[in-house]
């Protein structure tokens, strides 16, 4: 706590010059991106239609400030993006509480949910994937970050990024039913609601892995989740709450 309210003192002495100064930084950072994403259209995207094929799809760009409900998050802590669940990107928060980040994608991946994570805690901000898209004021916050955030004050995250990742779909229908299970089950309890947050901290960066390997996407697919899948759905009838 005494580094916690130190923190926030020096925070609250960042002079009016220097708050300017940061954000003239991150407009420089935006004006180059944008001076980038013109020199593409002007150069790169010509050769592509003159070869009748699709240019390729842009990274979808965030940027803006980092703070949780116990004060600044300190410099150095990992914020990562998720793209429908699999992580995609990662960068780090700076002395100014700022952070900057390319989502790249598929333009088939338009209108997917990308998530974030700050020191391993779920972010309440989400957005939508779109290929060349500029999101420069977008500020993630997260609640506290010493493990008292539960129950959620923001709407819960994706819980599946393992099974996500192993399954290359947020939408297969044994993903339903472990969310389900989540939801009707572990959070219904104060134990179960622990275990969910300790799943949310350590499985983003799992999952990660998991997603560029494909024999380690069909190992966990087939000797742990698919058994656990298989037990829930022959269990359904004693936990759900529509038998």
């Amino acid at each position: 706590m005494p580094n916690q309210r130190c923190d926030g003192m020096m925070k609250e002495q960042i002079t009016g010059s220097d708050w300017r100064g940061r954000k003239a930084g991150r407009l420089v950072g935006a004006l180059g991106l944008l001076l980038a994403l013109a020199l593409l259209a002007a150069v790169v995207l010509p050769a592509y239609a003159q070869d009748g094929e699709m240019p390729p799809a842009l990274p979808h760009y965030f940027a803006g400030t980092v703070s949780s409900s116990d004060g600044p998050v300190s410099e150095g802590t990992a914020v990562e993006a998720f793209l429908d669940g699999v992580k995609k990107a990662e960068a780090t928060v700076t002395a100014q509480s700022t952070y900057e980040l390319l989502v790249p994608g598929e333009y088939s991946d338009e209108g997917k949910t990308v998530s974030f994570t700050v020191g391993g805690v779920q972010a309440n901000q989400t957005a939508v994937w779109v290929s060349g898209q500029v999101d420069q004021n977008f500020d993630l916050t997260i609640a506290s970050s010493d493990g008292s955030w539960w129950p959620f004050p923001f709407p819960r995250p994706s819980f599946c990024f393992i099974a996500t990742a192993a399954y290359g779909t947020g939408t297969a229908e044994e993903i339903n039913v472990l969310r389900e299970f989540r939801d009707v089950v572990l959070l219904g309890s104060d134990l179960g609601g622990e275990f969910v947050c300790l799943y949310y901290r350590i499985s983003p960066p799992i999952a990660g892995v998991i997603a560029q390997h494909d024999f380690l996407r069909t190992a966990v697919r087939v000797g742990f989740i698919d058994p656990i899948v298989a037990i829930l759905d022959w269990s359904h009838a004693l936990w759900s709450e529509t038998d």
